[in-house]
């Protein structure tokens, strides 16, 4: 800006220097024709020949400052001219690095121009350039893209609605950053993170496909809403997914059911025979309580050897039947001599009308207070009544009698084990009778 100023400033007086020293020059040239001035100014003004005189004296300096202001005013343009083109290379080789960088980019980048109509209102945009990466991301080639427009000749997942939110982000001045989910007919991935930045002519768009980073998200969040042992839902899981269906059944004035089921026992089987048995025990009571219900139920492992269900759109009704189903099958699974030891459940529920507002912790606290009760009953059952207890001694009794190991179990007999598999065969119909009543004798 200096430089500018300078050079007009010389340029300027070095112009007027060289007009005055011509116009003295001039009148130089004409004053002798006139001789002396004119009568009656003689007392008023000097002569005109000795103040040309003293011009034309002066004229030799004149014209050296007027010469040496015009070869500054040179120097400094000739400056100017060198700075300028010196400006020109350094942004050609500045736009030449940063197109080199964007095409070779592992993410997709659009420059795209706003097109306006006679009124100013953009309406569409034109790529003027993209990268292969982009092009690739669209299933296309970069030739192919450069000079198409959104609206018109691009399919709906990057045009449409796109089209206005850009325009959006134009008025607004305000950037896009956001991750969506696309076709994957129309995109090499099925998630991306779409970035849009307002320019001078349009806007910069930034596309990155983060499908791999999705996938292991969702995995990560299974993983830490899943039991590793049983393959079912963990505490964190079953209680963020029950809350959402207790939820829904209320709105939909349905009632549900909720179940809380313990192993009995579990400590001395594993004491007794490992914790390997006592996991392979976990595992078959997670698979008994899976099949026993639907695929909608909801079933979870709370910890240790305690388990959940929740079913929807069931009544008290449904859930002795859903309880029975759990019996017979733990019967049947213990009929088939998988495990070192029979098992056996305590299974308390509770109904949740939709008018029922209390929370998912209550509903919990409720049906283990439910169990609880039972297993009290039970062993006040077992205590009053010592000759089921000889006949069927529980595994601790058995244990201290040093009686343990799968040979001294008790055998049951080959009528017991007809009708518990022909339970479970007809358990396994759908809309099949349950067949003769049955109640498989809880071990203690």
């Amino acid at each position: 800006m200096t430089d500018r100023l300078a050079l007009r400033s010389i340029f300027w007086t070095a112009l007027v220097l060289f007009a005055a020293v011509g116009g003295l020059l001039s009148v130089g040239a004409v004053a002798p024709l006139y001789g002396e001035p004119l009568s009656g100014a003689s007392n008023l003004v000097p002569s005109s020949v000795g103040i040309m005189s003293t011009f034309l004296q002066a004229a030799p300096l004149l014209s050296f400052a007027a010469f040496a202001m015009a070869m500054t005013g040179l120097v400094l343009l000739n400056r100017e001219m060198t700075r300028r083109g010196t400006a020109v290379l350094a942004a050609t080789a500045q736009v030449r690095q940063l197109q080199e960088a964007m095409h070779a980019n592992a993410d997709g980048i659009f420059l795209l121009r706003a097109i306006r109509d006679e009124a100013g209102t953009i309406h569409d945009f034109e790529i003027r350039d993209v990268n292969p990466s982009g092009a690739m991301l669209l299933r296309r080639e970069a030739r192919h893209l450069s000079g198409r427009r959104l609206g018109r000749d691009l399919v709906s997942p990057i045009s449409g609605d796109i089209v206005a939110r850009y325009v959006e982000a134009i008025n607004g001045r305000t950037a896009v950053d956001e991750e969506i989910r696309v076709n994957r007919r129309h995109f090499a991935g099925g998630w991306i993170h779409h970035q849009v930045v307002p320019t001078a002519e349009g806007v910069a768009v930034t596309i990155k496909d983060i499908s791999t980073r999705k996938r292991e998200e969702v995995r990560l969040r299974r993983a830490s809403d899943t039991d590793v042992l049983t393959s079912l839902s963990n505490r964190r899981g079953f209680l963020t997914l029950a809350d959402q269906q207790l939820r829904i059944a209320r709105r939909q004035d349905k009632d549900a059911v909720l179940f809380y089921v313990d192993l009995d026992d579990f400590k001395p089987l594993n004491d007794t025979y490992g914790h390997a048995e006592g996991d392979r025990a976990l595992a078959a009571v997670a698979r008994v309580l899976r099949r026993a219900v639907r695929d909608c139920d909801i079933v979870a492992r709370m910890g240790g050897d305690e388990f959940t269900i929740m079913a929807l759109d069931a009544d008290r009704s449904a859930a002795r039947i859903m309880q029975k189903r759990i019996e017979e099958r733990i019967a049947l699974l213990n009929a088939s001599g998988e495990l070192a030891a029979p098992i056996s459940l305590t299974i308390g529920h509770t109904r949740v009308r939709p008018a029922d507002e209390a929370s998912l912790a209550e509903l919990l606290a409720r049906a283990d207070a439910l169990l609880c009760a039972r297993k009290k009953r039970r062993r006040l059952t077992a205590m009053s009544n010592p000759r089921a207890a000889t006949q069927a001694p529980s595994r601790n009794v058995r244990n201290r009698a040093g009686m343990a190991g799968p040979s001294s179990l008790v055998a049951p007999d080959a009528a017991a084990i007809a009708r518990v598999t022909a339970l479970a065969a007809a358990a396994r119909v759908p809309g099949a009778p349950a067949g003769a009543p049955y109640q498989p004798r809880r071990m203690a």
